[in-house]
């Protein structure tokens, strides 16, 4: 499938700052390394589920060269040109056949609580609503109270894993 531009946009953080969201192209490689690197440890863990310090080649790759139906990834970002720098990622991927895809949400720390992983998200849902894909569903660390709130605000359902105590499932239907 063909870059979808006509889902680039223009939004604003709650607090009136300017920001814009595209989906991500194999381009951003360094840009989403040079993001996840700048996450705190803590945000790191939270959105990776382990101490992972950067993106293997191999998972970089997958990161950035999404088809755009079956995997997508929408990025915000600020700055143009060399100085444009990635504050934010939503992506949804599959994980086995089927009409369902796992989620992931991750915004740098000085962006945290300004309304930006809701509008990722957001637009994350209304594309994957558009491309058939009946469900998204992920998993939250127990302790990433801002994450579990973000995913009840968008609708979703959540309930303690049967498989692992330390996780919260999240699920939402299309």
């Amino acid at each position: 499938m063909a870059y979808p531009a006509e889902w680039e946009r223009t939004a604003r953080t709650i607090d009136g700052e300017e920001y814009r969201i595209r989906p991500i192209r194999p381009d951003d490689a360094q840009r989403d390394c040079a993001f996840v690197a700048s996450l705190s440890p803590e945000s790191r863990y939270q959105r990776m589920m382990g101490t992972l310090r950067e993106l293997s080649p191999a998972l970089l790759q997958r990161f950035v060269n999404v088809d755009y139906r079956r995997d997508m990834a929408f990025v915000a970002l600020v700055g143009s040109g060399a100085n444009e720098t990635i504050i934010g990622v939503a992506r949804y991927a599959a994980g086995t056949p089927g009409p369902d895809r796992e989620f992931a949400v991750a915004v740098a720390d000085d962006w945290q609580g300004r309304g930006v992983g809701a509008q990722l998200t957001s637009l994350l849902i209304e594309y994957a609503r558009l491309q058939g894909i009946r469900q998204l569903h992920g998993d939250i660390l127990l302790g990433n109270r801002q994450m579990i709130e973000l995913a009840r605000w968008l609708g979703m359902k959540t309930r303690q894993s049967s498989k692992d105590s330390t996780v919260v499932e999240a699920v939402r239907e299309l």
